[in-house]
């Protein structure tokens, strides 16, 4: 059977190409742009839980998505909002395909700052976010209206008279809140409370929590009394207690960890000042993580202004980048086993040294040779540079020509502040904030004196007895010193606004102060004028106790005080047989186991029954 003839190749008839068809776009722009698989609702669930609910659009559809039958209106799905592919090319800077290219890719690995700032949200998307309990990884019991959060505020003009405090007050010392910024969203909070988005809402609870926690019996007025008698609480304390939670509260029903904005982060970073010195440093460290991360996301450490933000908006972020700095710092220096120099490159992200007032839209004003509300601010940023150091140089012994540098820094950053907040070298009768600011710096420059020389003040110092001397004899000035602070900020009435600092670090900061001071007093020769040393120390054991209804860290510091006390009258003092030996070991032990202002590690009880393991 012959092969059957076959058709030269060339010699088939030609046949017309097929025309390519356009395949439509079935995902929504977000999840198309991120490679995300996207169920082709209108919002699709991918959108939701990333929050990119007025963003969720199906662009070049000839059929709008539907749901349930229903054709959507077109205005839901138009592409009108900003979104990778909708970046446009400047004239001048279109050079052909490559170019525009290049610019949509930029554009989609640009990450958006602050996309959740005033973006609304679908009614529809929050509600099943809120049912589902989907977008907070941590199940805090059942959501909370909003109109429920809000019916607890005070009345307008108790709202006014405490917010306008908290700047009088507070802000200057953590200044981390742009004043005019906060006045319009506080206009617009008023005109409507209910639109107002929950991390602001945050905002003011924390605010008002702050405040009403330095206050004092005698500072709340008529209608302030009667609004708490309304509201049945017994002190200030209770209703900023609760404030605090409302503040909590809102974060987590606003989903702050997955979404968040610079309102949020200005909230945790008010809450985490508050716990700071309300409650003890050590309290703070899982929240302040979070907030330093909060802050990288929002692009707070941006070193250079990006075209498209205002000076307000930037320096509103570098503000926050110097509040995660300064709560890092309180570790640093209360704690001699932390090391955060980690963020000591961090200099150019510092925010300007200006008012307020001098920051507008466009530009900033020059730096005026004056105290600004950042002064404070940018002096402690400058203590966190130099605390980190020490802090990160105890990790090993210390010697006699790197102690001397030290103290030479510090000593340095101490003369500064007086020609700030010092006229000729006296405190200002006409600007009561800045005698309360030269104040606070110099507890935390006597702090970090204490944390250098602790080590020198034994037997066993490297430096010799002349060194342990002077090392003694420093840890006695700046002991003196920390109580000295405690007294003018109990006492003194000028300084009257800012008598909250006693309830909480400063009561810390004395307790510190008086344990060195007792200690190196004990290591004393008896020819040695304790007089007035002494005398300063029951002072304190006095103001210390009258405290006690008001502050829990004086509560526990008590009894620690008034065994050292009696340690510093020989004839009224046993050592404890099950210790033993003479009270010579007490300053030692001292400089060697302080846990320095840890509250959770100390152990209380047994302190006060034997003082010598101090």
């Amino acid at each position: 059977m012959s092969p059957s003839p076959t058709t030269p190749r060339s010699s088939r008839p030609a046949t017309a190409p097929r025309p390519r068809r356009v395949r439509k776009p079935i995902s929504c722009t977000p999840c198309r742009d991120s490679k995300l698989r996207c169920d082709r609702q209108h919002p699709c669930a991918t959108c939701r839980r990333r929050g990119l609910v007025p963003s969720c659009c199906y662009p070049n559809t000839s059929n709008p998505p539907t749901r349930g039958g229903v054709e959507l209106p077109r205005d839901l799905y138009t592409e009108h909002l900003l979104s990778p592919s909708r970046v446009s090319i400047a004239e001048g800077e279109a050079e052909g395909p490559a170019r525009e290219g290049h610019a949509r890719w930029e554009a989609i690995f640009d990450r958006p700052i602050d996309p959740l700032c005033d973006a609304p949200v679908d009614a529809a998307g929050q509600a099943q976010a809120s049912d589902g309990k989907v977008c907070f990884p941590f199940y805090f019991g059942p959501s909370v209206s909003k109109e429920g959060i809000l019916a607890t505020l005070p009345p307008r003009e108790c709202c006014d008279y405490l917010i306008s405090q908290y700047f009088l007050r507070l802000s200057p010392l953590f200044h981390v809140l742009h004043g005019p910024t906060f006045q319009r969203q506080y206009n617009t909070f008023l005109e409507n409370p209910s639109g107002a988005n929950l991390a602001w809402v945050a905002l003011l609870f924390t605010v008002l929590s702050m405040v009403l926690n330095t206050l004092e019996e005698d500072d709340v007025s008529l209608v302030e009394r009667l609004w708490l008698q309304q509201l049945q609480y017994s002190s200030l304390q209770g209703i900023a207690s609760q404030y605090r939670k409302s503040a909590m509260l809102c974060l987590s029903e606003d989903n702050f960890l997955i979404r968040h904005s610079l309102n949020t982060l200005e909230a945790l970073l008010i809450l985490l000042y508050g716990i700071s010195h309300n409650d003890g440093v050590e309290q703070t460290w899982a929240l302040l993580g979070t907030a330093h991360n909060i802050g990288i996301a929002l692009r707070c450490n941006l070193k250079i202004k990006p075209p498209t933000m205002s000076y307000i908006e930037f320096e509103r972020r570098r503000r926050c980048w110097a509040g995660i700095l300064l709560l890092h710092t309180y570790q640093a220096i209360l704690f001699r086993d932390v090391d955060v120099s980690f963020l000591l490159d961090k200099q150019e992200l510092f925010p300007a040294d200006v008012n307020d007032s001098d920051i507008h839209d466009d530009f900033i004003r020059q730096p005026s040779s004056q105290p600004t509300q950042m002064s404070m601010v940018m002096f402690k940023l400058r203590l966190f540079k130099l605390s980190s150091r020490i802090c990160h140089r105890l990790l090993t012994p210390l010697d006699d020509h790197t102690l001397t540098q030290f103290d030479a820094e510090i000593a340095a950053e101490q003369a500064q502040w007086d020609n700030k907040f010092l006229i000729d070298g006296k405190p200002s009768v006409l600007d009561i904030a800045s005698y309360a600011h030269w104040c606070i710096l110099q507890q935390y420059a006597h702090q970090l004196y204490l944390l250098i020389h602790r080590s020198f003040c034994t037997r066993q110092t490297p430096g010799g007895p002349d060194r342990r001397i002077k090392s003694q004899l420093k840890c006695i000035s700046s002991g003196a010193a920390l109580l000295e602070i405690h007294r003018l900020f109990f006492e003194v009435p000028r300084l009257r606004h800012y008598r909250w600092y006693v309830y909480g670090m400063t009561s810390f900061c004395a307790l510190h102060g008086a344990v060195a001071l007792a200690s190196c007093l004990l290591m004393q020769p008896e020819e040695f004028d304790s007089s007035v040393y002494r005398a300063a120390f029951g002072a304190a054991v006095v103001r210390i106790e009258a405290l006690c209804g008001r502050s829990p860290i004086c509560v526990k510091a008590l009894p620690i005080l008034r065994h050292l006390q009696n340690m510093l009258r020989p004839k009224n003092f046993e050592v404890p047989t099950t210790i033993g030996g003479d009270s010579n070991n007490v300053p030692e032990e001292w400089a060697e186991t302080l846990p320095w202002l840890s509250m959770d590690i100390i152990n209380w009880v047994s302190l006060s029954k034997y003082p010598s393991q101090l």
